[in-house]
This record gives C-alpha cells, structure tokens and sequence, in this order.
C-alpha cells in the first residue's frame, strides 16, 4: 500500500465519523447516512484497486476511471449545488411566514391595547 492510500484512506474515515456523529434521526437523514457508507465504501474500494474504476469506465464506455470520476464528481457538485439552493428558498419561505405571523401577533397586540 502507497502512502497516498493510506493518506487517503484515512482522511475518508475521517469524514465518515465526522458525517456520522451529525444531529438528528428522522428518516431523511437515514437514508443520507446509508448513502454515505455506499459512498465511503466504493472510495476507499477505488483508492485500493484504482484498476477497478478504469474496468467500470471502460464497460459504461469511458476511455479512462479517472473520466468517470470526473464525471460523478461533476454529477455529484450539480446534485449539492442544487440541493442547497432548495434549502435555502425553504429556509427564506419559513423566514417569510415567521415574520408574517409576528406582525399579525405585534398588530393583534397593539389593536388590543386601544
């Protein structure tokens, strides 16, 4: 095994305890967690046998394995680029009606008061 593996090897357990020790347990975050152990697996499975992701590119028709990581990291960035915009307008759409229903409460208050 070459340093780099092992280097690299390392630093995906790092994140994977780190990714696994998150907050909450509804069953979104379950499914994001089995998809995180898949994903770790398969890294640590192409840091070891790198021979492995040229055989699967060459059976999806990609010239070399480091194309077709190219491509699902690319594939990946859209997917999280996308996925944080959505949170984000939901997170802007509850800010919205918080402050809507804080206005009617202040509104309500002061219409009380007279």
């Amino acid at each position: 095994m070459i340093l780099i593996q092992i280097i690299l090897i390392a630093l995906l357990v790092g994140v994977f305890a780190r990714l696994m020790s998150g907050r909450g347990s509804s069953r979104t975050n379950a499914y994001k967690k089995v998809a995180l152990v898949l994903f770790v697996v398969a890294a640590i499975v192409a840091v070891l046998f790198p021979s492995l992701l040229t055989i699967l590119a060459h059976a999806l028709g990609v010239g070399r394995g480091a194309d077709l990581l190219l491509y699902g990291l690319t594939v990946v960035v859209i997917f999280q680029l996308l996925n944080g915009y959505i949170k984000d307008k939901e997170q802007q759409q509850r800010f919205v009606r918080l402050a809507r229903k804080v206005a009617i409460i202040e509104a309500t208050e002061k219409y009380q008061r007279k």
